[in-house]
């Protein structure tokens, strides 16, 4: 069975994560690990079960925690290396995190550099903006230079998007001081090295020839309607979007959720 991971530090922003992630877990038949940043009294099942943690209109934690297969997991006490080697020991699927609006919301003695922790990890890292409704995910994107994509990346989003009968969408930027690509190679590269490799009848291709890339973005999320963002990290447009690190919060820019890849 595979394993979300998911970091929970009793901030909103991660009880919104908490929320996503066993959305996707109810879909793909995923088991949940809350990895408690902090030492907390009670665990989250079991105030769930007492009524201490309630359904609220902004997150849909409520009683979907108590979902079968979930458990929890002690980290305080682990450093982003040791966290790390538990994620690859233990064959993490998925990491999340929900992400604040603000650094000031920020539980400052429960923080983790899950840039250092994505470093060192074989699975992806979804970041959840506390802001972003929940909701089925329909469209994905993954960013990528075509000439460049990774097939192992589109078949574990084939894995995520097929549960959610989600249409999966390969949008192509060209890497930066490479040339753009003509459409007809282009597709016969996307036929050629993706759909010949990745059987999944939802699977699109956009050549995106919009050479500003805030603009760019700004389509692929709100023109194209996206619910989930893909990108490599410290690979192609990574910097350019993101920054040259993941900070405590998301870029304005940045309003869905955000799967990195391992580089």
């Amino acid at each position: 069975m595979k394993t979300i991971l998911v970091f929970n530090d009793n901030s909103p922003a991660a009880k919104h994560a908490i929320a996503f992630a066993v959305n996707i877990a109810k879909t793909t038949e995923a088991a949940i690990l809350l990895a408690n940043t902090s030492k907390i009294s009670n665990k989250l099942a079991d105030m769930v079960a007492a009524g201490t943690v309630t359904e609220s209109k902004d997150d849909d934690l409520a009683m979907e925690i108590l979902t079968p297969g979930i458990e929890e997991l002690d980290i305080s006490s682990m450093d982003e290396n040791q966290i790390a080697g538990f994620v690859n020991s233990n064959q993490v699927w998925m990491m999340v995190k929900g992400m604040p609006n603000h650094p000031s919301e920020l539980v400052a003695e429960d923080s983790i550099n899950v840039q250092t922790i994505l470093n060192k990890v074989l699975c992806p890292l979804l970041l959840v903006p506390v802001s972003w409704p929940i909701k089925q995910i329909e469209r994905l994107v993954y960013i990528t230079d075509l000439r460049y994509c990774r097939i192992k990346i589109v078949q574990y989003l084939t894995q995520l998007a097929k549960p959610h009968q989600a249409d999966l969408l390969i949008a192509h930027l060209s890497a930066k001081g490479l040339p753009g690509i003509e459409q007809k190679y282009a597709i016969q590269l996307f036929n050629d090295q993706v759909t010949s490799n990745v059987k999944y009848e939802q699977l699109f291709f956009n050549n995106i020839k919009e050479d500003d890339l805030p603009t760019a973005v700004d389509v692929i999320i709100n023109g194209m309607n996206n619910d989930l963002l893909v990108l490599v990290n410290h690979r192609f447009h990574f910097e350019e979007i993101i920054g040259r690190y993941l900070a405590a919060t998301l870029p304005a820019h940045i309003t869905i959720p955000l799967l990195i890849f391992p580089s």
